[in-house]
């Protein structure tokens, strides 16, 4: 306990006995938890609550060595495979790029800027999905510790991966998580860096007569895309890659490659498909033929750079430019963090390259600025997929002008600022959408008359997530019985449509497979027995938090759904641990979830967990 006390000081000065005595300037080494939250990918709270959201992270824990769901913590919205499974699972455009694909991300910032020693990341409910911890320093991003996510168990723990030592100093931190692994939620309670005071920097104690003059750095084709290839690690070789690098051919002997240069052209092409980025850009190098073969725009035809948001500016995209002639799917999300990226170098690309483009993916990009809404709107007349999810603080975004996009199938805007009425005019001009996510949307006040426009625009409407949209009634969610077609419903915490839930019966239960009704406490037996009775391709079901529900619809709908494999009944005060333990030994295929808190398994929820604050 003591151990524990200590480590959760603010900050905490090493010992004399520690220090490096040879040193002629006493080292100081700090401890200091999260100051601020720069950045998160997705989270279970709302815009408008405290609970389970991305800035619990701050400061000092406040659940450890407490084991459970708190809703003090940072949560993501999603676990395991399942959201993988659903009818509107997202794909990534190139498997081949993702040697370990990262689902959510949270960036944080420290008060200190430091040299890290130790990173202890305090997780206290379903460890095992942190896979990399990366550093900002003053140019790049640096990769500290990677991993394979794994199941963590069922109790707390401080993770503290060995780290790599670096020379830089950092005060900015991203976490990068795979929830492949996971059973159920999980929950980070705090983190806490070691580092050292960094010396100052001779080189930024400049003359100020002369601190006026610019940092002039000669653009430098192909700087980055030599980065993406390096055998080392891609940020290492940053300074030396800023000035051209002339070498001497060696004529002494020729370049071959054995039997391989006699295949056709149309071979080598067919076997460079297999290859990611990073592969193809070493092929370049080969040598001349090998090098125009993995250049053709045959092999760019999906550029996915997501894996790549480290690294990737304006000089790559620069540099793929005359590579993406035939592009027709572009991911670009979780790019252009700290300025990387700027929104006229992304519209250039998407004005030259972006014609033929059918599907594109921005999520979590801070460059989305009115002008690239215009290039976009203006150059893809094709697209069919947009995804824009947690672009947000963007208010001078002329959300309305996508309405002239025409051929859309599926809008994920999660946690973005779109209104009411654009939203219903993108609805309005595109019938054929499929997919449509507009949770967490704080802005559109009246979601009913969104839920209205898709049952007369969209008959073939297959998937909506209405995540957290306080504005959604029984009204709205009656009127999608037009839409016959609908196969996944998420109405989770969508408190004004949980007064009641006679809607339920309303939707055509036939061809339903997931129904999420979070926290919806007015739904009782008697509106969800369509679903036991109905309901036969259902296979995910999540009724957390619905607290009227007894066990006898919870035994009917497991008995009447054959092909169920997720139903969620965590917080159901009329449920006990006992008959849940039995569920799961009689339907073994069925994984049935129950939230836990340490010390009272059959407790229901506590109050902020009820009652999300609204302030």
């Amino acid at each position: 306990m003591e151990d524990l006390i200590s480590s959760l000081l603010w900050y905490k000065f090493k010992s004399q006995e520690e220090r490096d005595e040879k040193d002629e300037e006493r080292e100081i080494i700090f401890e200091q938890f999260v100051h601020g939250v720069e950045d998160f990918s997705s989270q279970y709270g709302s815009e408008i609550s405290i609970s389970y959201t991305a800035f619990n992270i701050r400061g000092p824990p406040s659940n450890f060595p407490d084991y459970g769901d708190y809703p003090q913590a940072f949560v993501m919205r999603t676990y395991g495979t399942w959201w993988d499974e659903a009818p509107s699972a997202q794909k990534p455009y190139s498997v081949k790029d993702h040697d370990m694909l990262s689902t959510d991300y949270v960036e944080v910032s420290f008060e200190r800027e430091v040299h890290p020693l130790e990173v202890s990341i305090f997780e206290t409910y379903n460890p095992g999905a942190i896979v990399k911890i990366w550093v900002r320093s003053r140019k790049s991003w640096i990769l500290l510790w990677a991993g394979e996510p794994e199941e963590g168990g069922d109790s707390p723990r401080i993770f503290t991966p060995p780290i790599r030592k670096i020379k830089e100093p950092i005060r900015i931190m991203r976490l990068e998580f795979n929830h492949s692994k996971l059973t159920y939620y999980t929950e980070l309670d705090a983190i806490l860096l070691k580092g050292r005071e960094p010396k100052p920097d001779p080189s930024r104690m400049i003359n100020l007569a002369y601190t006026s003059l610019p940092n002039y750095k000669p653009h430098v084709k192909g700087r980055i895309m030599s980065m993406l290839i390096s055998h080392s690690h891609i940020l290492d070789s940053v300074v030396a890659l800023t000035k051209p690098q002339i070498k001497k051919k060696d004529t002494s002997e020729e370049c071959t490659l054995g039997k391989f240069h006699v295949l056709p052209d149309e071979t080598i092409l067919h076997i460079l498909g297999f290859l990611d980025l990073k592969s193809l850009c070493r092929m370049a190098q080969v040598n001349t033929h090998i090098g125009h073969l993995a250049c053709d725009p045959s092999l760019y035809k999906t550029l996915d750079l997501k894996p790549y948001w480290h690294c990737g500016d304006n000089e790559l995209l620069y540099t793929l430019l005359d590579r993406c002639e035939h592009l027709r799917k572009l991911d670009l999300s979780w790019c252009g963090s700290h300025k990387m990226m700027k929104a006229g170098e992304v519209g250039m690309f998407i004005r030259t390259r972006g014609r033929d483009l059918t599907h594109l993916r921005m999520n979590c990009c801070k460059f989305i600025e009115n002008h690239l809404f215009i290039s976009i709107i203006e150059t893809c007349h094709n697209l069919q997929e947009l995804c824009l999810r947690a672009v947000c603080g963007k208010g001078e975004l002329d959300w309305a002008r996508l309405a002239e996009l025409h051929n859309l199938r599926r809008v994920d805007f999660y946690r973005t600022d779109i209104q009411t009425l654009a939203m219903i005019e993108i609805i309005r001009w595109n019938p054929g959408l499929q997919h449509v996510n507009v949770g967490s949307c704080k802005m559109i006040e009246s979601m009913d008359d969104v839920a209205t426009a898709l049952s007369l625009h969209c008959p073939g409407l297959v998937s909506v997530d209405f995540w957290k949209s306080y504005s959604l009634s029984g009204a709205g969610l009656r009127a999608l019985a037009r839409c016959r077609g609908l196969r996944e419903v998420d109405v989770g915490w969508c408190i004004n449509a949980g007064g009641s839930g006679d809607w339920i019966s309303h939707l055509n239960l036939e061809s339903l497979q997931k129904l999420f009704l979070g926290a919806l406490r007015g739904v009782s037996d008697r509106e969800l027995a369509p679903v036991a009775e109905r309901a036969r391709r259902l296979r995910q079901i999540d009724m957390l938090g619905v607290r009227s529900i007894t066990q006898d619809v919870c035994t009917r709908i497991l008995a009447g759904c054959p092909e169920l494999q997720l139903m969620d009944v965590s917080f159901c005060d009329q449920i006990q641990e006992a008959q849940v333990v039995e569920w799961r030994k009689k339907y073994p295929s069925v994984d049935i979830k129950r939230s836990f808190q340490s010390g009272n398994l059959n407790a229901g929820p506590n109050a902020p967990f009820l009652n999300p604050s609204l302030e």
